[in-house]
C-alpha cells in the first residue's frame, strides 16, 4: 500500500472509532471520549447497524455495546432497525443476529427474538471476529454459530441510560413523549426544519410515505403541527418557540434543536471505505483500477437531499492517484464537518 493511502487508512480508522465513541457515550455507553457534537440529532438504529461492521475495529468499544443494550435495548425501534438495515444495506445481518439472539434471552428483550431468527447458521471455517487481534481462551458459541470467532462476552455493568440534557439525544427523548413509532422522528425533523412534505420526512427517516402521511395528518388535528399547500404537495411545520421546554440544554440565539444529519447514508459509506481500505488485492492492484473500484463502490448519492454540503453527494470525476487522493480528501472534509477530523 502507497504510503499516502496508508496514512489515510490509519487516519480513516481513527475518525471512524472517534465517532462511534462519542456517539456511544452520548447514548450511556461507558468510555473517556467526549459526548458527539450539540449539532446533531443522533440516531440509535443507524448507530447500531453500522456498529455490527466497523465497532470490530475496537473490541473494548463492541463490547460495551453490548453491555449498553443488556438494560437500554428498549430505546430501539426494532422495525425501524430492520428497515435501515433492508433499505440502506446497513450493517452485518450475520452480527446482528447475534445481538439479537442474545438479547432475547432477557425478559424484557423477547421481542428481538424476530431478528435473531433473520441470519442462518454457517458452515466451513469461522473468521476472525475483530481483525488483527489473536482469539484467546473458549469461543463465543452465539458468535461461532453464525461463523465468527472470539473469546466469550464480559459484562461489565458500567452503562447507563442516554442523558436527556443531550441535544444529540432529542430522538430518545422525543420516543420517552410519544413511544417507539414514526411520531417520534417526524416531530424530530421537524424541530430541525422550516417545512417539509411527507416523501421528503420520509426518505429521510426511514419509514415509508404512507405512514408518514398518515402522522403528520394526525399530528396537524393537535393544531401545533400546520400544513400549506404547495402545489400538489402539503408541506407540515411547527413553530419551533412553542417547543423551545424540550431543549434542557444551553440554547443558542440562532436555534434551540439540532440538525438531522443522514447518519445510515453516512454510515454506509464509511463501511464501504472501509472494506475498500481491507481489501488487500485491491490494494496491491494498479491506481487504474483501484479508481474504478473506488467510484463504483462509494455511493456518495445517498448524502444528496441532506443538511450536509451539496458536494458531498456529487461523484469524483478524476482518474488513476489524483481520484484516489481525491476520494481521500472528500473523506477528510466529512470527517472534518462532522467534528472528527485530525484538527478537532
Amino acid at each position: 500500500m502507497p504510503t499516502s493511502l496508508l496514512n489515510f487508512k490509519n487516519e480513516a480508522r481513527s475518525a471512524i472509532l472517534d465517532l462511534l465513541w462519542c456517539q456511544w457515550i452520548t447514548l450511556g455507553v461507558s468510555g473517556h471520549a467526549a459526548s458527539a457534537s450539540d449539532k446533531a440529532i443522533l440516531d440509535p438504529e443507524a448507530l447500531l447497524l453500522a456498529s455490527t461492521t466497523l465497532a470490530r475495529i475496537d473490541a473494548r468499544l463492541f463490547d460495551e455495546i453490548l453491555d449498553w443494550l443488556q438494560d437500554q435495548a428498549d430505546w430501539i425501534n426494532l422495525q425501524r432497525l430492520a428497515r435501515l438495515h433492508e433499505e440502506h444495506t446497513l450493517g452485518d445481518a450475520s452480527i446482528l443476529s447475534v445481538i439479537a439472539t442474545r438479547l432475547a434471552r432477557l425478559p424484557a428483550h423477547k421481542k428481538w427474538k424476530t431478528i435473531g431468527k433473520s441470519s442462518a447458521g454457517v458452515s466451513g471455517s469461522p473468521a476472525p471476529f475483530f481483525p488483527g487481534e489473536g482469539h484467546f481462551g473458549a469461543a463465543d458459541q452465539d458468535f461461532l454459530e453464525r461463523g465468527w470467532l472470539r473469546g466469550p462476552v464480559h459484562y461489565r455493568g458500567l452503562s447507563v441510560a442516554p442523558r436527556m440534557d443531550q441535544p444529540g439525544n432529542l430522538l430518545l427523548k422525543l420516543r420517552a413523549l410519544f413511544g417507539r413509532q414514526s411520531r417520534a422522528e417526524v416531530m424530530a425533523w421537524l424541530l430541525a426544519h422550516e417545512a417539509g412534505h411527507p416523501a421528503e420526512i420520509a426518505r429521510q427517516t426511514g419509514y415509508f410515505r404512507r405512514s408518514i402521511q398518515i402522522t403528520l395528518n394526525e399530528l396537524e388535528r393537535s393544531g401545533h403541527v400546520r400544513s400549506l399547500r404547495k402545489g400538489r404537495e402539503k408541506h407540515f411545520s411547527l413553530r419551533h418557540d412553542e417547543w423551545r421546554f424540550l431543549a434542557t440544554w444551553k440554547i443558542s440565539q440562532e436555534r434551540a434543536f439540532p440538525s438531522w444529519v443522514p447518519w445510515a447514508g453516512i454510515f454506509r459509506l464509511l463501511e464501504q471505505l472501509n472494506t475498500l481500505l481491507n481489501d488487500e488485492r485491491l490494494i496491491a492492484a494498479s491506481p487504474e483500477l483501484q479508481a474504478i473500484e473506488w467510484r463504483r463502490h462509494l455511493d456518495y448519492a445517498s448524502l444528496g437531499n441532506s443538511t450536509l454540503p451539496a458536494f458531498f453527494s456529487l461523484p469524483v470525476e478524476t482518474r488513476g492517484d489524483e481520484a484516489i487522493m481525491a476520494h481521500c480528501d472528500r473523506f477528510r472534509q466529512l470527517f472534518d464537518h462532522l467534528g472528527f477530523g485530525l484538527n478537532r
